[in-house]
């Protein structure tokens, strides 16, 4: 049995695949996934798997599981589904940290590089972000070894290469304080897949759409002094500024924009974002007054929720003991 927290990407959404660096942390929302061996075939919370429904579970038993024998899996999900906050990559580092410890195998930069490969495989694309910061828990750091950030000084401390397919991604912890935002979810399933795919294209064509990846990328890295100096009105103005540059992406929703506009109309709020691939899912909120927060984005019609950041990463859990 394995547990993986979601996540928030504070900066950097989408500028990320092309070589810029994102700042993400994980949340104190879990997934628990319990794997065993048994059976004359692999399911799912009773129900034969099936790609469809349990796409992200069946690619980590096809490139993980290496023993001829059929699993039986059983999952607590803690991240909601489709909300820009990390589920299926919660989902994903739970599920192969269970399978890698049946294997013997419990090495956090194995289960990250595991982790990745799954879920790039099942998106077609993507950074490994999601499955990083919720392997390694706190708050990380990443950036691609193709256009590593130029900075000035050494802002991260340890961390480990996981390698890409057309690149290598550095990941790495970053000294960022324990903070609690509040989440704002649309209620409306975004697809990580079809955003990523959206921008690829019209990166292709489009100028502007380049030049607002550079700049999420630049203020990413403005992001991380103010962080560490604790500016929290600094962080915020940081945090509006990139919703813009996401909005020129073409990655926001009517009704993610409602909550954005609602809660900045809300007393206390410092800046708030869309977090995730967007499409519809959540935004985040930097806020003195969460409650009023809260109540702005209930108002709105979206669900509120408080999360800590910086939670800790993937871990196994005990098992309850079984009566003979």
């Amino acid at each position: 049995m394995a547990s993986a927290p979601g996540k928030v990407i504070l900066f950097g959404e989408h500028a990320v695949v092309y070589g810029h660096p994102a700042i993400a942390a994980a949340t104190d929302q879990r997934t628990v996934v319990e794997v065993d061996c048994c059976g004359d075939r692999t399911t799912v919370n009773g129900f034969r798997i099936h790609d469809r429904f349990h796409s992200y579970l069946l690619t980590s038993v096809e490139r993980v599981w290496k023993r001829p024998d059929a699993v039986r899996i059983q999952t607590e999900g803690g991240v909601p589904s489709a909300s820009g906050t990390g589920s299926s990559a919660a989902l994903t580092v739970a599920c192969v940290a269970a399978l890698r410890r049946l294997q013997g195998h419990e090495d956090i930069p194995g289960l990250a590089q595991a982790a990745f490969e799954v879920e790039r495989a099942t998106q077609g694309g993507g950074s490994p972000t999601d499955t990083s910061t919720s392997t390694a828990g706190g708050g990380i750091a990443i950036s691609s070894s193709l256009d590593p950030p130029k900075v000035g000084e050494r802002l991260w401390d340890v961390g480990w290469h996981v390698p890409g397919e057309e690149r290598s991604w550095t990941v790495e912890r970053i000294d960022m304080p324990p903070l609690t935002v509040v989440l704002g979810n649309s209620g409306v399933k975004g697809r990580t897949d079809e955003q990523v795919a959206k921008v690829a294209n019209a990166a292709k064509k489009n100028a502007v759409v380049r030049d607002s990846l550079a700049e999420i990328g630049a203020l990413t890295r403005e992001a991380v002094p103010a962080l560490r100096k604790k500016d929290w009105a600094a962080v915020g103005a940081l945090m509006d500024k990139a919703h813009s540059r996401l909005h020129t992406l073409g990655v926001n929703h009517p009704a993610v924009e409602t909550l954005i506009q609602a809660v900045r109309a809300a007393p206390g709020t410092l800046g708030c974002k869309i977090t995730g691939a967007g499409g519809g899912g959540s935004m985040v909120v930097l806020t003195d007054r969460p409650a009023v927060a809260a109540k702005a984005i209930e108002a709105a019609g979206g669900t509120a929720y408080g999360v800590t950041l910086g939670s800790p990463g993937a871990r196994l859990e005990k098992m309850a003991a079984v009566e003979p």
